[in-house]
């Protein structure tokens, strides 16, 4: 078999694991590309493909810039983060564009991904650019320990040219029991935002209880790609800064040190370096 083959069975292999077991074998198939956008680990992008007879088919994407220092249940952690995308496109109501909202929230728990814009305990669990962290008693976690013993599955292309990982993935427990009632079906009455808060006022106070929860470092597990073989790359000189409201989270780009504010929410722009 080719390397290109090879690499593209592997994912194949592992989303089809991954769909049978954690989303019923509910996802079509779906195409798979290496990209490097930066920034990000991989994304989803619906009905993006066709063939001449009118099929269509959406794109998961995968970054290789990340995947050599990176271990296998990072690279898996970002295909099913995507995979729920793809599972939300097709039976559910995703968010605008790049927005993660509760129903995509509450099926990442339920395979066992926690939401986290800090990709630990303690962030909040809907938002524009998200992480996650693995529940260690989640389904996520018993399935890829079957995945990683397949002997069929082997991401043994990766691309030498390594950017240092975004974040240092943690393995932690799920939130106390007085929490578990904060995903019933709402009532119609309730918004998004409202469930949001709903959340907050349950848990009382999110941050404390969340920093109380054990976690499990990934760090004795080696990275797929060993040291000697990795031509570490340095990411490029950080030119632009992105501005995100954090009431409804609209986001423009523009020179540092701009005095932003939201003539909807009366929200001062919070600003963050970008590539």
């Amino acid at each position: 078999m080719n390397p290109t083959s090879e690499l593209y069975q592997s994912l194949q292999i592992a989303y089809d694991l991954f769909n049978e077991r954690l989303l019923g074998g509910s996802l079509p198939p779906v195409i798979f590309t290496v990209q490097r956008k930066p920034g990000v680990m991989g994304y989803f992008a619906g009905d993006r493909w066709s063939d001449t007879q009118g099929s269509i088919v959406s794109e998961i994407s995968i970054n290789p810039s990340y995947i050599a220092s990176s271990r296998l249940i990072e690279v898996m952690q970002t295909l099913v983060h995507e995979m729920v995308h793809c599972w939300q496109h097709i039976h559910g109501t995703p968010g605008r564009k790049f927005y993660h909202n509760l129903e995509w929230a509450k099926k990442m728990i339920d395979i066992g991904l926690m939401p986290s814009s800090t990709g630990e305990p303690g962030g909040k669990i809907t938002g524009q650019f998200m992480s996650d962290y693995i529940l260690k008693d989640g389904r996520f976690l018993k399935v890829f320990g079957e995945l990683e013993a397949n002997d069929e599955l082997h991401l043994t292309w990766v691309d030498r040219k390594a950017l240092p990982r975004l974040f240092e993935p943690v393995i932690a427990g799920r939130l106390p029991e007085t929490t578990s009632n904060v995903f019933e079906e709402p009532s119609t009455a309730h918004g998004e935002k409202d469930l949001v808060q709903l959340y907050a006022n349950n848990v009382t106070d999110y941050e404390q209880i969340s920093e109380q929860i054990p976690t499990i470092s990934l760090e004795g597990r080696k990275p797929l790609l060993p040291d000697e073989l990795q031509i570490h790359d340095i990411p490029k000189r950080k030119t632009r800064i992105r501005y995100k409201c954090p009431g409804c989270d609209v986001i423009v780009y523009g020179r540092p040190n701009l005095n932003l504010t939201c003539g909807d929410c009366n929200c001062s722009f919070e600003g963050e370096l970008i590539f």
